[in-house]
């Protein structure tokens, strides 16, 4: 472990707003909270929260409205109980190697190579492709807590 803050995935951030899917709302829910409560760091990439945006505004049953979605990420972006971590060109390319080496969508592999180089080695995700990325811990919230 190296100290830093786990990374909260997209999809949990997604679950936290998808009233479709109550269980998982809770427990995303959950999560979040324990953030805004000072009781944990967590972090969030600056691709998290465009995915976010996307897929409330675009792909959700149910789309939130622009002022929920912008509201989220201005609280995020504010709060210091948040880590934001940010990805360059050079990410990118670290990101197209990851992505052939190990069968890995691009758009996750951009995100293990930005945690890679940030030092953070857990991430919070419903996804266990993640597994596959050596040194990598996956904590899913959706799991029997």
């Amino acid at each position: 472990m190296t100290g830093k803050p786990a990374l909260v995935d997209t999809n949990i951030l997604c679950y936290a707003f998808d009233a479709g899917e109550p269980e998982k709302r809770a427990a995303a829910q959950r999560l979040l909270a324990r953030v805004f409560k000072n009781e944990e760091t967590l972090a969030v990439s600056v691709q998290n929260l465009a995915e976010f945006a996307v897929v409330t505004r675009e792909k959700m049953e149910h789309p939130l409205p622009d002022d929920i979605i912008t509201r989220f990420i201005d609280d995020i972006m504010a709060f210091d109980g948040w880590t934001i971590v940010r990805y360059d060109a050079g990410t990118v390319t670290r990101a197209i190697g990851i992505s052939r080496a190990i069968t890995l969508h691009f758009w996750d592999a951009l995100l293990v190579a930005t945690m890679q180089e940030q030092g953070i080695d857990t991430i919070w995700s419903e996804d266990a492709h993640f597994s596959k990325i050596p040194g990598l811990v996956v904590k899913n919230p959706f799991l029997a807590e």
